[in-house]
């Protein structure tokens, strides 16, 4: 992408209404529960699907956002397009495996770690992690 696309593509981004940007949550701990929460009372992003991988959390739904397994996760990405999957630092994760991490790395899809102590502003510090967009594994 040249400078000057990319000039463009920030200016037109400012005259666009904002519209609510979907995101996956790998886990469903305490940390989770409280990112959800936050970004809940906003209106720039929302916690689509929670991934775990417990047979017995499978189909539940934490506020409007149901629990999948870890296996539904590229096609979940897709339907929901996700700007972001997200992970709680410090919180239980589901196994995804090397494979499933490089796909969703092909599809230019970040894996974003949100620290365990809930910012002021949650989404501020979402949004200037995914203008960085710097992927993680």
């Amino acid at each position: 992408m040249s400078p000057a696309t990319s000039i463009w593509q920030r200016l037109l981004a400012r005259w666009r209404p904002d519209r609510c940007r979907s995101l996956i949550m790998l886990g469903i701990d305490s940390g989770c529960h409280r990112w959800h929460g936050a970004l809940s009372e906003g209106s720039a992003f929302r916690i689509r699907v929670f991934i775990d991988d417990e047979p017995w959390n499978h189909r539940t739904r934490i506020g409007d956002a149901p629990v999948h397994y870890p296996s539904e996760l590229l096609a979940l990405l897709q339907k929901h397009r996700a700007c972001a999957l997200l992970q709680v630092e410090d919180n239980a994760r589901p196994a995804i495996d090397a494979t499933m991490l490089d796909e969703i790395a092909r599809l230019k899809i970040p894996l974003l770690t949100l620290p365990a102590q809930l910012p002021r502003d949650p989404a501020a510090v979402l949004r200037q992690m995914l203008t960085s967009r710097a992927p993680e594994r």
